[in-house]
């Protein structure tokens, strides 16, 4: 008897040391420079939380897109973004992103409302973009995390999309996803040649930041 359980105890460490290990392998922080594979055009497939408030805020965005460009800073990434709502209005907008390592500090304004937020990027598919979003609150505490899957076309492999799932498993997300859709707002920036930096603009035809 003793010696049964020695062996059940030995296979519990034995798969609670390799459930570690695949998060180790799932879960690789990008540092974040200029030869970094998260520049461009992304569209939003697929997103979760970790605080069952945040859900309904994410449930208000039908699609998404950002763009990411380095600058003549290093120090520095510009975003722009592009959110469809459900009301089929879009809200977009750009703002700069200081760089420090793998983490990255952006500040939105959207409609007159500020918000903070703290960014990181891992290792993930190709042509994907896997990124964990913190809102802080005024007083820099975490309101809580988003963890968001991109791809360069908005389609997604059922094998990605599994993959996606444990790595938000490792990350301590809820196992409940929100799926963004591939009704794209236009690109502003194409009718209008000057932006300023960190504003938003609201068209006919945002995601909570």
């Amino acid at each position: 008897m003793a010696t049964q359980l020695v062996v059940a105890l030995l296979a519990l460490t034995s798969l609670g040391a390799a459930s570690e290990l695949d998060c180790k392998e799932l879960v690789k922080p990008l540092v974040l420079d200029s030869h970094s594979p998260i520049y461009g055009k992304w569209v939003l497939n697929v997103g979760s939380w970790d605080q069952p408030d945040l859900k309904k805020d994410l449930a208000t965005v039908n699609s998404s897109w950002v763009e990411l460009s380095s600058s003549s800073d290093s120090g520095v990434m510009t975003i722009y973004w592009a959110d469809r709502l459900n009301d089929d209005k879009c809200l977009q907008g750009i703002a700069n992103a200081t760089i420090s390592g793998m983490t990255t500090h952006t500040t939105f304004i959207i409609n007159g409302h500020t918000s903070y937020h703290d960014g990181k990027y891992y290792e993930t598919c190709a042509d994907c973009l896997l990124s964990e979003d913190t809102t802080l609150l005024p007083d820099g505490q975490s309101k809580g995390r988003y963890i968001f899957l991109f791809t360069r076309t908005g389609k997604l492999d059922p094998a990605e999309l599994e993959t996606f799932k444990k790595q938000a498993e490792c990350l301590k997300f809820l196992p409940e996803y929100h799926f963004g859709g591939t009704d794209l707002c236009p690109d502003d920036r194409e009718a209008n040649t000057t932006t300023t930096p960190a504003s938003t603009k609201e068209t006919a035809t945002p995601s909570s930041k």
